[in-house]
């Protein structure tokens, strides 16, 4: 492999399974670059495992624990576990790194790998490129430990308790939701036994969807930011709210006993405002990304709480939360990230308990809560696309962009960008006239996929 290719996007390494670069012979590779970038101490160093509930999960596991061994890593095996459980206990229990095989949100077919340092964050990017280079070039000098130093693997699912015992204390272990009827939709993802487990062992009486994986059915049907399933269900059994999960666990948004879907930006924006009335939100500063709908922006404006925009991924907000010591921040498809408790990373479990414990703080309703903020009509299209090249080196889309700007005004926000992710643009038009907006959205869509081949 002469030229490197790019492996890492803004959320780890993800592709189809068993296919390039997720193929068990090359992950075997991301693994041995994994241990020497990462590098043997005196002390064997520890890499912690764990993974959802995809079907290819398991080979990747293993795949990549060989190439860890080859280096001397041992490789702790903890079984499904949402992807911030990976983090948190990789700084529990002191590993050199934490891996959580997920492809989050995506489909069955999907998978990726997603890498946390011993601090629990995401690595540095200096450390992503030259596991990226290493991975892809040939050596025959390659540094392996010697056979008296070759890691061992353990598989070993009890360290999840502490995990558990973490999320408990987040509420001090009280019943908060005793008498509430909550509904989770886990979609057959990582938190199909935790998270019914965990909300049950504060009172409530769980109704829960999508809790029974089978490696094929993870996120099938799954609707980021309009879970109709779970609006149906709240309705129907009368709940207090309901909460909808993502494969890997680190996302959750929700929906209100009115039926009402209340996103990420909802969340922040009741969040934000419970913080800062107890004097604990740093800075009065709370940081989302370009993609967060501008009711949030006025919203926070309106209660002296000023947000800071990023580009979209949870590790460019969590990369500016830092700066700015700030300990709240998060994107509109329920990535909220906390820093007040001693995590590192979003956790739609640790936010569902947070949002929980604010309803009852309050004695308000989760609906009565999200009247905090109007939220302005948006349209989000997705154009498919074979490759990404710059938008701004073509004229034609950067005219159908100019002319919806002007055709919109000023009471409209146009944002044009490719998924971190997925081989797609997004055109995202937020505004007061939904029609028109749409209308505009679609206009510049089509000139993408004309454009781009």
């Amino acid at each position: 492999m002469s030229d490197s290719q790019k492996l890492f996007g803004t959320d780890g390494i993800r592709g189809i399974a068993n296919q390039f670069p997720l193929t068990p012979e090359f992950i075997t590779h991301i693994g041995s670059a994994l241990g020497e970038v990462l590098g043997r101490a005196t002390r064997k160093p520890l890499a912690l495992i764990g993974r959802d509930t995809r079907v290819s999960g398991t080979m990747i596991e293993s795949a990549l624990a060989a190439g860890l061994m080859a280096q001397g890593f041992d490789t702790l095996h903890i079984g499904v576990l949402p992807t911030p459980g990976i983090a948190f206990l990789t700084r529990a229990l002191n590993a050199r790194c934490g891996i959580s095989i997920s492809a989050s949100h995506n489909p069955f077919d999907y998978n990726g790998i997603k890498v946390f340092g011993a601090d629990g964050f995401k690595i540095p990017d200096e450390h992503e490129n030259k596991i990226e280079t290493l991975a892809q070039t040939e050596r025959d000098d390659i540094t392996r430990a010697v056979i008296g130093s070759m890691g061992q693997r353990r598989d070993d699912g009890k360290h999840i308790g502490a995990y558990v015992d973490f999320l408990l204390d987040a509420v001090g272990r009280q019943p908060i939701l005793r008498g509430a009827r909550v509904v989770a939709d886990c979609n057959n993802g990582a938190t199909f036994e935790l998270a019914p487990r965990v909300l049950r062992e504060l009172g409530a009486d769980v109704i829960a969807l999508n809790h029974q994986p089978d490696g094929l059915n993870i996120n099938h049907g799954y609707d980021a930011l309009e879970p109709r399933l779970l609006r149906e269900t709240v309705l129907r059994e009368r709940a207090n709210f309901g909460v909808q999960f993502d494969g890997d666990g680190d996302r959750a948004v929700f929906v209100d006993e009115r039926g009402n879907f209340v996103d990420g930006d909802f969340v922040l924006a009741i969040l934000a405002r419970d913080l800062k009335a107890r004097g604990k939100l740093n800075n009065h500063a709370v940081v989302s990304t370009v993609m967060a709908n501008i009711g949030l922006e006025k919203s926070l404006n309106d209660a002296g709480i000023k947000m800071e925009r990023t580009v979209v991924g949870d590790r460019w907000v969590t990369e500016r939360m830092r700066a700015l010591d700030a300990v709240i921040g998060g994107e509109q498809s329920g990535h909220i990230i906390f820093f007040d408790g001693g995590h590192t990373t979003g956790d739609g479990l640790y936010t569902t308990l947070r949002l929980a414990e604010v309803i009852v703080r309050s004695g308000k309703t989760l609906s009565q809560l999200a009247a905090c903020m109007t939220r302005y009509p948006q349209v989000l299209v997705n154009v498919r696309v074979p490759r990404k090249p710059p938008l701004d080196q073509f004229p034609p889309i950067q005219d159908a962009i100019a002319r919806a700007n002007a055709a919109l005004g000023t009471d409209a926000r146009i944002l044009v960008r490719y998924s971190g992710t997925e081989n797609l643009a997004r055109v995202m038009i937020e505004g007061k006239d939904a029609a028109a907006i749409e209308r505009e959205a679609n206009a510049i869509a089509a000139v993408i996929q004309e454009t781009i081949q």
